[in-house]
């Protein structure tokens, strides 16, 4: 798959010109303290939180069929990272996605890992219009230049609307998103998959993915994410 620019993908020309004049106009506060003048993410919260090592980055969830999908994560979901996520996927920060793709391709290269390409959790078309960006394959296209694997837009996608998984409890999570998803086999069939998603919280959307990616004929999926609850 050929390179394309990063901001031509995955933000729309209006919205990108919009977020540089809005920059020019007032500097950018960090995601994570609202502090101005040290960019997007500061050292002190980059400091704060809780990254993970190569031992307790990973973890593993069973997927209906009974195979194990393994998940790695930078971090855990603990302030100041949560705020920053909260942000960067609400409140109109995309900017902050370099910051957090960094620490996903550095944990994902310590662990040798090998793989075909990235997929992103997809959104919704109406839930992506609102957002106005997807922020997993914003973190998956950065990611993608340190990692060197290429990302695969259109290799899954979500073939119904859900409700937000973060006002749900377990059961209703899976509930939710349960059909939800449903992957190409032209594009998916016997890839290597890194599966990448912000947070990490129940595995209930993952888990429904990476099922999708299998059933699409996927030789393997692993799953990346941000943080994990």
């Amino acid at each position: 798959m050929s390179r394309m620019n990063l901001s031509s993908v995955v933000i729309s020309p209006p919205r990108r010109a919009f977020m540089l004049l809005l920059d020019l106009l007032y500097p950018p506060r960090c995601g994570g303290c609202d502090k101005p003048g040290e960019g997007w993410w500061c050292t002190a919260c980059n400091k704060r939180t809780h990254w993970l090592d190569m031992r307790d980055s990973r973890a593993s969830l069973t997927l209906p069929s009974g195979e194990s999908l393994t998940v790695i994560s930078a971090a855990m979901f603990t302030s100041p990272l949560r705020e920053g996520i909260h942000r960067f996927k609400y409140e109109g920060q995309p900017q902050l996605a370099a910051a957090f793709a960094a620490p996903m391709s550095a944990i994902w290269l310590a662990h040798g890992m090998q793989a075909d390409v990235i997929v992103a959790v997809p959104l919704h078309t109406t839930r992506l219009r609102e957002r106005g960006f997807n922020q997993s394959l914003l973190l998956a296209h950065h990611a993608s230049l340190a990692m060197g694997i290429p990302v695969e837009p259109h290799a899954l996608r979500r073939i119904r609307r859900t409700e937000q998984q973060a006002h749900l409890d377990l059961p209703a999570r899976q509930e939710n998103v349960r059909g939800a998803f449903a992957a190409q086999p032209q594009l998916a069939g016997g890839k290597a998959i890194v599966l990448l998603d912000d947070v990490f919280t129940t595995g209930a959307t993952l888990s429904e993915c990476a099922s999708a990616l299998y059933q699409a004929g996927a030789r393997s999926v692993i799953a990346l994410t941000l943080a994990r609850a």
